[in-house]
């Protein structure tokens, strides 16, 4: 079954065929999704175990320009499917959401729902966001379900997430017509697309058992797969008045929505087992504008909220490691080089010591990943990819740090969409800067205004207290990098 709605037909109750059936709410966000929603929709068919429930689901078509429509109606056989076309959505994804939420909620500027039509809410059990580029495991919803009805404080339970490991490109017979099409849209990649979804599982694995640690509470209801209590989203939809239960002050609707429900006196917690898989980032570019959205949400909400709340001082805490990091790597590189040419270089084993802890930390955390392959676990134990991260890392909160001083703001959704793409215009700032800095350097050099000597001369009287504060924060990391091993213990896997 597929049907059209519009909120018209909730306020005169043309939506659901009666108002005592127990139901379960899909909703999923759809733009531009033709090459990814067949598969979300195939893992929701293939779900076992919601047995005492209808499944409903509900698509918002926004502003799509592709074959998406004629993608969701292959599966109006198999699915109760309720389409809506958003009407002049200026606000994205969390605008789409908050056009399907009114049909159960309301709209503050139109008509009320009809009292029949409200009838059938109330037997809405759950809520369930998913993104339109997700499978969920066969028993994602049923294990979903039940960690929410364990506890009716319980407002939300998230998914476990784990990318996609792209296919060799190797498969596509070379005189396929549609390679190019399947490379560019596809779940292809070479070595270095499997390189960067590893990175990407590693990196939800250490923070997934992170949260079950803490008693499960998490930090982020992710929108890639989340179930709400019905009661909850009612909560932050009166108390916050946005028309809506998605917010779009933030770049990460979700954090946003995690915060005011547990504004709001619910708890949201994270799935012991229950599975989401999701694509991952196949090029840098595509990782790169996908990480600087996620921190730019970040940001927003670290400003705002200052540390008035425990989540904002643990993001804050995370930023100052960040700087340690960032600080202890150009030390590194300015002050080993400069102590060896004045032959007053000694080494401190002190250092080493974040080198081994980092060692053991990804080996653990690649060691808990699902579907882990021997040779990420080997290059995990080199520290490689742990150290390229933290350079990619502090490269995004440099770059989204200074775009949040900026007046006219970027807008993150669409540089992701275009990097997803392959039509990003790439941003050249850095390199320029740096082609500055040499040009710089080779003038003063030319005309003798700089040497070596004066360098030199210049940094050797703060050497020795350079070097102190370097093997001070070099401790304090540590200490961190043992904080965060503490959470990797136990029997929890991401």
């Amino acid at each position: 079954m597929l049907k059209m709605v519009a909120y018209e037909d909730a306020v005169n109750n043309r939506i659901f065929d009666d108002n005592v059936s127990k139901r379960m709410v899909l909703v999923i966000p759809a733009h531009n999704e033709a090459d990814t929603i067949t598969s979300v929709l195939q893992s929701i068919v293939a779900q076992r175990g919601v047995t005492h429930h209808i499944l409903d689901v509900f698509i918002a078509l926004d502003n799509c320009t592709d074959n998406t429509e004629n993608e969701i109606r292959k599966f109006s056989g198999q699915l109760n499917l309720y389409v809506l076309e958003t009407v002049n959505n200026k606000e994205r994804k969390s605008g789409a959401l908050n056009q399907i939420y009114r049909l159960f909620l309301g709209d503050l500027t139109k008509e009320p729902l009809s009292e029949e039509h409200l009838k059938s809410v109330k037997n809405i059990d759950a809520f369930v966001g998913i993104d339109a580029d997700v499978y969920l495991a066969r028993d994602c919803l049923s294990t979903l379900y039940l960690e929410l009805i364990a506890q009716y404080k319980t407002g939300a339970v998230s998914a476990n997430y784990q990318c996609l490991l792209p296919e060799s490109i190797n498969v596509i017979p070379r005189n396929d017509p549609n390679r190019e099409y399947m490379l560019k849209h596809g779940k292809f990649g070479g070595p270095m697309s499997r390189f960067y979804a590893v990175a990407q599982n590693v990196e939800f694995s250490t923070w997934t058992i992170k949260q079950k640690v803490n008693n499960h509470i998490a930090q982020i209801a992710g929108g890639q797969c989340s179930m709400f209590r019905p009661e909850t989203l009612k909560d932050v939809y009166t108390h916050f008045k946005m028309n809506g239960v998605y917010s779009n002050e933030s770049d990460t609707e979700d954090l946003l929505l995690t915060q005011q429900i547990r504004e709001v006196g619910w708890q949201c917690k994270i799935s012991d087992s229950a599975r989401c898989y999701v694509d991952s980032m196949n090029t840098l570019p595509s990782l790169y504008n996908q990480r600087k959205k996620w921190q730019a949400g970040i940001i927003q909400y670290m400003t705002k909220a200052g540390i008035s709340t425990a989540y904002a001082r643990q993001l804050w805490s995370q930023e100052i490691l960040m700087a340690f990091n960032f600080l202890i790597r150009i030390m590194l590189v300015v002050l080993i080089p400069v102590a060896l040419i004045i032959h007053e270089f000694v080494w401190s084993y002190i250092w080493f010591l974040p080198i081994l802890i980092s060692a053991i930390l990804n080996t653990v955390a690649t060691i808990k990943t699902p579907n882990r392959r021997l040779i990420d676990v080997l290059l995990a134990l080199t520290t490689i990819p742990a150290e390229l991260t933290i350079w990619f890392k502090v490269s995004v909160h440099l770059s989204t740090w200074r775009d949040s001083f900026r007046i006219e703001k970027i807008d993150g959704w669409v540089l992701q969409y275009q990097a997803e793409n392959g039509t990003l215009k790439h941003n050249y700032s850095w390199f320029y800067i740096a082609i500055a800095l040499i040009a710089a350097l080779f003038v003063g050099f030319y005309f003798k205004w700089l040497s070596v000597r004066l360098v030199v001369d210049t940094i050797k009287p703060y050497l020795h207290a350079s070097f102190n504060i370097l093997t001070y924060l070099t401790f304090i990391t540590f200490i961190f990098m043992l904080f965060q091993l503490s959470k990797l213990r136990g029997h929890y896997k991401a």
